[in-house]
């Protein structure tokens, strides 16, 4: 009877540690890693990014690309709206200047072949007009490909 008690307890904790063994999560890779430095405040998407230094990291290229970028203020993530398949030479992020505002519209990735596109807001025609026309700047990125 006390073997049998015994057999039992030795094969629950057997099973329980097998479970807990596999409820450890496996550390995802990440597609890309990379890094810049912003000079000036810049808005991408809902995420305002003060001047400074940043790594990004991002898990996977498929639809829709989600960006983990973490910087003084700490992490914020974005979302491309649109991952298209143009190669570019350099990798760079793509800051438009509409008046006093600076926004991110793209992120070219080039040892992928992909430029992830994001949301920009529009101004007012007659707010436009007044700021003068938009203007685009490159800003190098380091990228690291996983």
């Amino acid at each position: 009877m006390k073997s049998l008690r015994n057999r039992m307890l030795v094969i629950a904790a057997a099973a329980l540690a097998v479970v807990f063994a596999s409820a450890v999560p496996a550390a995802a890779q990440n597609a890309f890693q990379g890094s810049f430095t912003l000079p000036y405040e810049v808005r991408w998407q809902n995420a305002t990014l003060p001047a400074g230094d940043y790594t990004f990291d991002i898990k996977s290229l498929a639809t829709p690309s989600r960006l983990t970028v973490k910087g003084p203020n700490g992490s914020q993530f974005v979302v491309a709206i649109v991952a298209d398949e143009k190669a570019s030479e350099r990798s760079m992020l793509i800051v438009e200047h509409r008046g006093n505002r600076a926004v991110v519209s793209e992120l070219r990735l080039a040892e992928a072949g992909r430029t992830l596109r994001y949301a920009t807001p529009k101004a007012p025609k007659d707010v436009e007009i007044a700021q003068g026309p938009v203007t685009r700047e490159q800003i190098l990125i380091a990228v690291n490909v996983k």
